[in-house]
């Protein structure tokens, strides 16, 4: 009994010696990676899918423009346009303070001149109303002193007469009202406006004489105060 164990085990032995060259040979194949024929058909299937996926490769972006660099004129434009914009604002000012009635910028010259007065306090406001009488004289003499015929002149001085003349009794009543009635400013104002008007006499037409003749009557008060 027992020789025949010893045998069976005996051959067992030998079969699980054979078993096992056979597991490892069957594990070298795992161990040892994928085969020749693998690697070359997978290589195959790798490029085919590549070239099938490939997006053509997109065109090179255009050359960039050149800088051009900004000539003398275009950078000092802005220098230029705001130099011929000031000496235009220039020009106009000086237009205006000496345009007469009946050119455009005249309006423009009256209606600075209002909001000045109606900013300046009284004592201000008498000498700001003597320099808009000096101005309508003048005005007056410019007026009178055109060759040309012009038939609405006339009416022109008449209105500058008018609006001299009060001006020159809204100063002079406000430097009344602060008892400077004869004071030296008074005078001298009162004077050149003498001599001015009294020298535009023989340039006026009938009307406008006898506005003037009145004028000069209101002003000798003051002209001739202290004599």
């Amino acid at each position: 009994m027992s020789c025949w164990r010893a045998s069976r085990r005996l051959r067992g032995r030998k079969a699980r010696g054979g078993e096992v060259p056979a597991r490892l040979a069957e594990l070298s194949v795992f161990l040892s990676g994928p085969s020749p024929e693998f690697r070359a058909s997978l290589r195959e299937e790798l490029l085919r899918t590549h070239v099938e996926e490939r997006v053509p490769a997109s065109e090179p972006p255009a050359e960039r423009p050149r800088v051009r660099r900004r000539s003398l004129f275009t950078r000092v434009r802005p220098g230029l346009v705001f130099g011929v914009l000031l000496i235009a604002m220039y020009g106009t000012g000086i237009r205006t303070y000496h345009s007469v009635p009946g050119e455009p910028l005249y309006p423009l010259k009256r209606a600075a001149e209002s909001t000045l007065l109606s900013m300046a306090s009284d004592e201000e406001r008498a000498h700001r109303e003597m320099g808009a009488a000096r101005l309508r004289a003048a005005e007056t003499a410019s007026l009178a002193g055109y060759s040309t015929p012009d038939p609405g002149r006339d009416e022109l001085i008449k209105r500058t007469l008018e609006d001299m003349e009060s001006k020159t009794r809204a100063a002079l009543g406000l430097v009344k009202r602060h008892g400077e009635a004869t004071s030296t400013e008074a005078q001298r104002f009162a004077r050149e406006q003498r001599d001015a008007v009294e020298s535009l006499i023989p340039k006026l037409d009938g009307a406008n004489r006898k506005k003037a003749r009145k004028y000069l009557k209101y002003i000798d008060m003051f002209a001739f105060s202290e004599r």
